[in-house]
């Protein structure tokens, strides 16, 4: 899914990248799209993991990984894109991420655990993340629609 129709030549694009399977972390997904949207000369992508190459990856100026969370841990999906795109991780430093989970408890270390793969190879993480609760409450939406402004003016700044 597309949002916003500013030229990619002259903005900047953020893809939302995410894993799903109750619908949960999409909503997040969706909510960041949003935010992202706000802010002028931005286009935003959102997609699923399976939906994402490196050469994809390699166009865009900022990013969103989301995951529902599994014991702590990210989605084997969302972790198979990662070591997928290991070997063009450096090209991608500087460019600006965020990491969110949806989750019963264990959301938080997930984000962090995105978050250490992440910096690894990027300083330009943009924390704390988001972690939300399943299912996604309203408060939850608006946290990231706030996290998307937030990561697309990075992005703006970052380009200049």
């Amino acid at each position: 899914m597309s949002i916003g129709s500013e030229d990619i030549k002259t903005g900047s694009k953020i893809l939302i990248i995410y894993y799903s399977k109750t619908g949960n972390t999409k909503k997040i997904a969706e909510a960041i799209a949003a935010g992202a949207k706000k802010v002028e000369n931005v286009v935003v992508e959102v997609k699923n993991t399976t939906e994402i190459d490196a050469k994809e990856a390699l166009s865009a100026d900022g990013f969103a990984f989301g995951s529902p969370s599994y014991f702590t841990l990210m989605s084997g999906q969302l972790l198979s894109l990662f070591t997928e795109l290991f070997p063009i991780m450096g090209k991608l430093s500087g460019r600006p991420m965020v990491a969110f989970a949806t989750g019963v408890g264990s959301q938080t270390c997930t984000v962090e655990n995105i978050e250490c793969i992440l910096k690894a190879h990027n300083p330009n993480v943009i924390q704390p993340g988001l972690a939300a609760a399943s299912p996604v409450k309203k408060a939850d939406i608006a946290q990231g629609i706030e996290l998307g402004e937030k990561l697309a003016k990075a992005v703006v700044e970052a380009k200049k």
